[in-house]
C-alpha cells in the first residue's frame, strides 16, 4: 500500500505534493499544521475486535500524524477511517466552499473534530490535494477533505460501527473525495478496479452492460454526452446511483475500451461513461439480471455495448421481462 506523510515544519506549513492529472480542484481549505507541545504518551487503544468504545479512542501520541484511509465496511460504499478504524462523518450544515465548521460547544462532544496536531498520513485512494484544515472557534485545527470538516461520532462503541450515519438526515460516513458515503449492498471494492462487462439479460436485446456482479447499468436521457454531462444530483443519485470507478476501471470482451471515459460531479466523484453517456445502476433492482428501471419515464434505459438505449424483446421472440432471476446482491 502507497502511503504518503505529511508532518509539521517549524513554521507550521506543509505543501501538498503529487497532484495527479485526475485528481479534484483543492477545495479552499488551508493545508496547514501547528507544531503542538510536547505532551505525554497516550495510552493504546485495543484491537478493533475486543470490543472498547470507540469513543474512548486517546489521541495519537506526541509526534505520530493522524491518519486517513479507505475502508470497505458492511453495506456501504468505501467510507473513509483513522488509522485504528474509527469511521469519519462529514456535516450538511457545514461549509466546504470556503470551510466552516458549525458544529460546536454541545454539538462537538456529541461529533468530536477529527484533529491532526501532529500532522497528517494519507493512505493510497485519498488524493493529497483534498486533505486540508479549517480552524475552529477554539483555536484547534479541524482537518477537511474536499473542503469538508471531518467528525466522529462518540456513539460508535466499536472501531468500524456507522451508527451515526445518516442521523438528522444530515450526518454522513464521508467517501474518499468527500461526498456521503452510500448505504449499497454491493460496493465497489476499495482495492479493484471497476468492470463492465456484457450480460444477456431476459427481455431485453441487445446485450446490455452489467458490472463485475451482474448489477445492469443505465444511461439517463437528461444528461449529455458530448460533452459528457451528469444531470442527476442529490436525491436523484440515491436512486439512481452513481457507477464509479476510484481505482479505474475494466473492460470485458465486447466493449470497446476507447468508448469508456470519466465525468467529475458536482459533488466530486468520477462517475464512469460509455460513448459519453454517464452510468447508474438502479436502487430498486433488487437481484442481479434485474432491470427494474428500464423504460423509467420513458428517460432510463439499460444501456448497450455501444451506448444506446436496449430495447424490450417482443413476445415472440423468446423470453421475458420478469426481472426477477439471479441471486441477491
Amino acid at each position: 500500500m502507497r502511503n504518503r506523510r505529511f508532518l509539521a515544519t517549524l513554521g507550521g506549513v506543509i505543501a501538498v505534493a503529487g497532484l495527479s492529472a485526475c485528481s479534484l480542484t483543492a477545495p479552499k481549505a488551508e493545508p496547514v499544521f501547528r507544531t503542538p507541545p510536547a505532551e505525554p504518551a497516550a495510552t493504546a487503544t485495543p484491537a478493533p475486535d475486543s470490543g472498547a468504545a470507540a469513543g474512548a479512542e486517546a489521541p495519537p501520541a506526541t509526534g505520530t500524524p493522524q491518519v486517513l484511509r479507505i475502508a470497505k465496511l458492511d453495506g456501504f460504499s468505501p467510507v473513509v477511517v483513522n488509522g485504528k478504524g474509527r469511521t469519519i462523518y462529514r456535516f450538511d450544515r457545514d461549509r466546504n466552499d470556503p470551510p466552516a465548521t458549525t458544529c460546536v460547544d454541545g454539538c462537538g462532544q456529541t461529533w468530536q473534530p477529527v484533529l491532526a496536531p501532529n500532522g497528517v498520513e494519507v493512505d493510497a485512494g485519498i488524493e493529497d490535494d483534498l486533505v486540508g484544515t479549517v480552524a475552529r472557534p477554539d483555536g484547534n485545527d479541524q482537518l477537511t477533505l474536499n473542503g469538508w470538516p471531518l467528525y466522529y461520532f462518540h456513539e460508535d462503541l466499536k472501531l468500524g460501527q456507522t451508527a451515526g450515519h445518516g442521523t438528522g438526515d444530515v450526518w454522513w460516513a464521508i467517501s474518499p473525495i468527500g461526498g456521503r458515503a452510500e448505504k449499497s449492498a454491493d460496493p465497489a471494492p476499495a482495492t479493484k478496479p471497476q468492470v463492465l462487462r456484457l450480460a444477456e439479460v431476459d427481455g431485453l436485446s441487445p446485450a446490455v452492460v452489467v458490472n463485475a456482479k451482474g448489477r445492469t447499468i443505465y444511461r439517463f436521457e437528461k444528461d449529455d454526452n458530448s460533452p459528457s454531462r451528469t444531470t442527476c444530483v442529490e436525491t436523484c443519485a440515491q436512486t439512481w446511483e452513481p457507477v464509479l470507478a476510484p481505482n479505474g476501471v475494466q473492460v470485458g470482451e465486447g466493449i470497446d475500451g476507447g468508448l469508456v471515459g470519466i465525468v467529475k460531479r458536482p459533488d466530486g466523484g468520477r462517475q464512469l461513461t460509455l460513448k459519453g453517456w454517464p452510468l447508474y445502476y438502479f436502487h430498486k433492482d433488487l437481484k442481479l439480471g434485474q432491470i427494474a428501471g428500464h423504460g423509467t419515464k420513458d428517460q432510463w434505459f439499460a444501456i448497450t455495448a455501444g451506448g444506446g438505449k436496449a430495447k424490450k424483446r417482443s413476445a415472440s421472440s423468446g423470453g421475458s421481462n420478469s426481472g426477477s432471476g439471479g441471486d441477491s446482491y
